[in-house]
C-alpha cells in the first residue's frame, strides 16, 4: 500500500517544527517516534505579527517503528547525524523505491554516507534550517527564533516520482553542498564553544570567548582556499569578513538560544561533534584547524572541560 503521506523520522524540535509545517501545506503527515508516542495533536508555540504569544495545533499522526504499514513517497529525516543512517535503515522497507528521502541533520558527512543505502531510484534531498525551535514535550514545540530552510539534491535518479522539483515551496536551491558547508562553518564556531564554555548564543561575541571567535572563523575561511580541501571550488571564494559577519549574525538573532551541542552536554547525550569539528579535522592537513582539532579533542574529553577551556583560552 502506497502511502503519500510525509513520514517525518523523529520527534525533536526541528522534527516537531517541520511536521507543523507540512500540515500548514495540507499535506498530510506521519511522525516516527522512538518513545513517549503522544495520543493527542502538535502543539505549536510562537509569536503572532503583533508579537503576541499563540498556540496552533495540528493533526498529525504520531507512531513507533512497530506500527509502520506500507511505503511512504515521502520521509523526511530529522535526526542527529550521528543516527541518520540507522534511522533511514529502520524504515527503508517502508520507502517506495522511486520516493523522496531529504534530510535535515547538522553537519557533513552523514549525508553522503547515507546515499549507498538508498534504494535504486530514491532522489537525496540535503536540507539545512537555520530556524529555531524548542521541544517542550513529546507533542510541543516552540519556535524560538525565524530562519531559512534549503533543500537541493545530492542523489538524483531520472525516473524518480518527483524528478528536480522538492514538494515543498521557496526551499529548493541549486547549490545545496555550498550551503551545507556555510551552515557547518556557522555550527564549528558556535556550537563547540557554546558547549564547552557553557554559554548562549550571543555569549560568543563576549569576552573572554570573543577572540576564540574570531580566530575560529578566520582559521575556516583560510582552509576552505587550501587547495587540499576538496570542497575549494565550491566555498573558495568565501572570505573571512562574509563568514564573520554570517556567524556573528546567527550569534545575535539567537542570541538567548542554546545550541543542541550545548544541551547535548549538559544533559549528558552524545554531540554530533564527529559531524562538525570532526569534519575539519579528517577532511584539513592537521596544522590546518588547530582551534577546530581542539574543539574536537575537547568534546571527546568532557569530563576534564575545565583543562580544555584554559588551554583554548591561552591560544588566542
Amino acid at each position: 500500500m502506497t502511502k503519500d503521506a510525509w513520514l517525518v523520522v523523529g520527534n525533536g524540535a526541528i522534527g516537531l517544527l517541520w511536521a507543523s509545517k507540512l500540515r500548514q501545506l495540507e499535506q498530510p503527515v506521519t511522525v516516527l517516534c522512538r518513545s513517549d508516542v503522544p495520543n493527542g495533536m502538535l502543539t505549536v508555540e510562537d509569536l503572532d505579527e503583533e508579537g503576541s504569544q499563540r498556540q496552533t495545533q495540528y493533526d498529525v499522526e504520531f507512531i513507533t517503528k512497530e506500527q509502520l504499514e506500507g511505503k511512504y513517497t515521502k520521509v523526511l529525516l530529522c535526526t542527529k547525524a550521528f543516527d541518520l543512517v540507522a534511522a533511514y535503515l529502520d524504515v527503508r522497507k517502508h520507502t517506495k523505491k522511486r520516493g523522496l528521502i531529504a534530510t535535515l541533520c547538522n553537519g557533513l558527512g552523514a549525508q553522503h554516507a547515507l546515499i549507498p543505502h538508498l534504494k535504486k531510484q530514491q532522489n537525496l534531498w540535503a536540507g539545512i534550517t537555520s530556524e529555531g525551535a524548542l521541544k517542550l514535550d513529546s507533542d510541543r514545540v516552540k519556535k524560538t527564533g525565524n530562519g531559512d530552510s534549503f533543500f537541493g539534491l545530492l542523489n538524483q535518479s531520472d525516473t524518480n516520482l518527483y524528478g528536480e522539483l522538492f514538494p515543498y515551496p521557496d526551499v529548493q536551491c541549486q547549490n545545496i553542498e555550498r550551503r551545507l558547508i556555510e551552515k557547518l562553518a556557522v555550527n564549528a564556531v558556535i556550537n563547540p564553544l557554546t558547549a564547552i564554555f557553557s554559554i548562549r548564543n550571543g555569549q560568543v561575541l563576549e569576552a573572554p570567548v570573543k577572540p576564540l571567535f574570531d580566530a575560529a572563523i578566520e582559521e575556516l575561511a583560510n582552509v576552505m582556499k587550501e587547495d587540499s580541501f576538496k570542497f575549494k571550488t565550491i566555498v573558495g571564494d568565501i572570505t573571512s569578513e562574509q563568514l564573520s559577519m554570517r556567524i556573528a549574525n546567527v550569534a545575535r538573532l539567537t542570541a538567548m538560544n542554546c545550541s543542541s551541542m550545548y544541551e547535548d552536554v549538559r544533559h549528558h547525550r552524545r554531540t554530533e561533534n564527529e559531524y562538525i569539528s570532526g569534519f575539519f579535522h579528517r577532511e584539513t592537513p592537521s596544522t590546518a584547524t588547530p582551534l577546530q582539532d581542539a574543539f574536537y579533542t575537547a568534546l571527546n574529553d568532557q569530563e576534564n572541560l575545565e583543562e580544555h577551556k584554559k588551554k583554548l583560552l591561552a591560544m588566542c
